[in-house]
């Protein structure tokens, strides 16, 4: 019986340092390929300006998209009309702002406003200030948030909301 292990002792340790390896691989794989909540400083959020005739609709009042009041400072009034469909979440926000030399910008926070992403800038129309946008549903929750353009960290917002993420039905 002693020969017989003898004869195997030279296998046991490259046998153990073998699956050693698999195992830890397979662990690195798994992390690798799991999916991760999509960021606002991910350079794949991809922000994409919704069509001039969409917009137009949400702006006359289409039915299917959601509507909030965005809280103001200084007299600024706003809201908020989105809709989450194909796990992608489109959004307008009109504004009443003071007339400014400068453009009013739309960023996106999270809850905790360490992270922001410029989306796009607002435009005077007859509507007040008006702009749209389209960003994947993974950001959620978030913080909509209009400014001056350059305030680049967000101190003097004029108007923000939250948005949330739907619960699951």
């Amino acid at each position: 019986m002693s020969k017989k292990l003898q004869n195997l002792l030279p296998y046991l340790f490259p046998l153990i340092a073998i699956i050693f390896v698999v195992i830890m691989f397979s662990r690195w794989y798994k992390g690798k390929t799991a999916e991760t909540p999509l960021s606002l400083l991910d350079s794949q959020l991809q922000v994409e300006s919704l069509p001039a005739q969409l917009q137009d609709s949400i702006l006359k009042g289409a039915t299917d998209y959601e509507m909030m009041d965005l809280k103001g400072v200084e007299g600024a009034m706003g809201e908020l009309r989105y809709q989450i469909k194909d796990d992608k979440l489109s959004f307008t926000v009109t504004a009443n702002l003071p007339t400014a030399q400068e453009d009013y910008a739309v960023w996106l926070t999270d809850l905790d406003g360490e992270t922001k992403k410029r989306v796009f800038n607002l435009v005077y129309s007859k509507a007040g200030y008006v702009g749209s946008a389209i960003v994947p549903a993974d950001v959620l929750p978030v913080k909509v948030v209009v400014a001056k353009a350059s305030d680049l960290m967000l101190q003097d917002a004029l108007l923000e909301a939250e948005l949330t993420a739907p619960e699951a039905k």
